[in-house]
């Protein structure tokens, strides 16, 4: 996930003292009263870390009864996550739902804002699809925390489950699984020379994969690259793509791996409009700018399921289990296992 530069004269916000417009959110002595949320501006960026007010995708949030609740609002048009015929991007909806944990662990659990909130596994399943034309003001994302560990007194993990709903309908649900990492134990495991690449590392031997054949159009989206040699896949974005990056990041980010299991998946099937209906990932290291980790696509699937690994120096850095359709414009009754 991102990392967040804030001002250390804003270190944490406390549980239900700050809320889109500044307001006092946390009613959960209201108990059976529903509570309308507010989509007349966003949270504070600073609580789902990114740096453009335009990529916030939360618009108010409150905790009823330990049940988190937060207002949704997708984009109709993107840069980067195009819905596919009025249909939204499903990274575009694990986006949301990274966001509302971020926002969170924050409000709820007292996160400081300079920690990174770094996501170790996370799973979500998308029940149904997301037209752009029907979901003014109904989306919502609620979660509940399920565990929650500690070491020294300070959080160590915390398990949610979340989901979405549009209308009151549940088209999303997952879990999640998140460790905060403060400066301290970050700058044990982080170096300053790893921080600010300013171009698309290409390891040699290696070119850019075609646009077409991932479902890009700029090839500025496209974020593998290939061996020449023998086809070997490696994840080289281009760090000039600020639909993606917004701001700085000195790891490659959670939702550019999730981009790269597409493209890799697609290129395995030929099939450039595939997208996911389920994802399971376990982030287990840092993926690096300048030693671009390997993808590995095992496409041959009897159970409907791909997996996908991406490795650096044989070591693992994250592990994603996933299912897909070419057809996501189709009810899910309708589509296809492939």
């Amino acid at each position: 996930m991102p990392v967040l530069s804030v001002s250390r004269d804003i270190l944490f916000v406390r549980s239900g003292t700050l809320g889109s417009a500044g307001k006092k959110t946390d009613r959960s002595g209201l108990r059976g009263f529903e509570v309308s949320l507010s989509y007349a501006s966003t949270v504070p960026r600073q609580l789902v870390h990114r740096r453009s007010p335009a990529d916030v995708l939360l618009t108010d949030y409150e905790t009823v009864d330990g049940m988190h609740r937060a207002a949704v609002q997708l984009p109709t048009s993107h840069r980067m996550f195009v819905p596919v015929r009025r249909t939204h991007d499903s990274l575009m909806i694990a986006e949301a739902l990274r966001q509302a944990v971020s926002l969170f662990c924050h409000v709820e659990h007292d996160v400081p804002l300079d920690h990174v909130v770094y996501i170790e596994h996370v799973r979500f399943d998308i029940l149904d699809l997301l037209s752009v034309d029907n979901i003014d003001d109904s989306l919502v994302a609620e979660s509940i925390t399920t565990d929650r560990t500690f070491e020294d007194e300070s959080l160590d993990n915390l398990k949610l489950s979340a989901r979405l709903l549009n209308r009151g309908q549940v088209v999303a649900s997952g879990t999640a699984s998140v460790r905060p990492i403060g400066p301290d134990v970050y700058s044990k495991v982080r170096k300053p020379t790893m921080a600010d690449p300013h171009f698309r590392y290409l390891p040699a031997g290696t070119e850019v994969v075609e646009p077409a054949g991932v479902g890009r159009l700029d090839p500025s989206d496209v974020v593998l690259a290939r061996h020449t040699s023998d086809g070997t896949l490696v994840v080289a974005p281009d760090p000039r793509n600020l639909a993606m990056f917004d701001h700085s990041v000195e790891y490659l980010p959670g939702v550019t791996m999730l981009e790269a299991a597409r493209q890799a998946l697609r290129l395995a099937t030929g099939c450039v409009g595939l997208d996911f209906t389920s994802l399971e990932v376990r982030f287990l290291g840092f993926a690096e700018w300048a030693n671009p980790c390997t993808v590995i696509v095992d496409s041959d699937t009897t159970d409907g399921i791909h997996r996908i690994q991406f490795e650096h120096d044989g070591v693992v850095l994250s592990a994603m289990s996933v299912t897909a359709t070419p057809e996501p414009w189709l009810p899910l009754s309708d589509r296809s296992s492939r």
